[in-house]
């Protein structure tokens, strides 16, 4: 209620008496994902192959992207059987790099434990004067390198 008074300080005196009556909401924010997403002709898409913390706002362009890369494969090739593998072995592909990338991202701006503030206090004041040391897989998609060097860049190692 202070940050509100603080936006809206007229309206502070309508929900003085105001209680907290519990969280709204709570939800899993943990990843989850089958190896290999197509079996006997049927293929899983979206949620059903995989989940990411929902913080980071992937489910979507997951979804998105998963539906194109198995249209893509289904056109290459008349062996649809063929296709369906194709697909789940280029989604475990990017899935992995989203979750690696959503990881990082995670310790860095989330865990309180001290190894992650120990890792702030280096990388933040790094990440202050260039922004581009924090990966932009989030938007641009899990195409960009996932490696060492991009993780040393937003930890501040490098």
């Amino acid at each position: 209620m202070k940050e509100s008074q603080k936006v809206a300080p007229n309206l502070a005196e309508s929900y003085a008496q105001a209680k907290t009556a519990g969280p709204l909401a709570a939800f899993e924010v943990g990843e989850s994902w089958v190896e290999h997403p197509y079996r006997d002709g049927v293929a899983l898409l979206g949620d059903a192959a995989s989940t990411s913390d929902p913080t980071f706002g992937q489910g979507m362009a997951t979804t998105l992207r998963d539906a194109r890369v198995l249209r893509d494969a289904l056109l290459a090739q008349s062996d649809w059987d063929q296709a369906g593998h194709a697909y789940a072995r280029c989604h475990d592909v990017y899935f992995q790099k989203e979750y690696k990338v959503c990881g990082w991202l995670r310790t860095l701006f989330q865990d309180p434990s001290p190894l992650a503030q120990a890792l702030r206090q280096r990388a933040m004041p790094k990440i202050a004067e260039d922004l581009s040391r924090v990966p932009d897989h989030l938007f641009s998609g899990p195409d960009l390198p996932v490696d060492d060097s991009v993780r040393a860049r937003l930890f501040g190692e490098c």
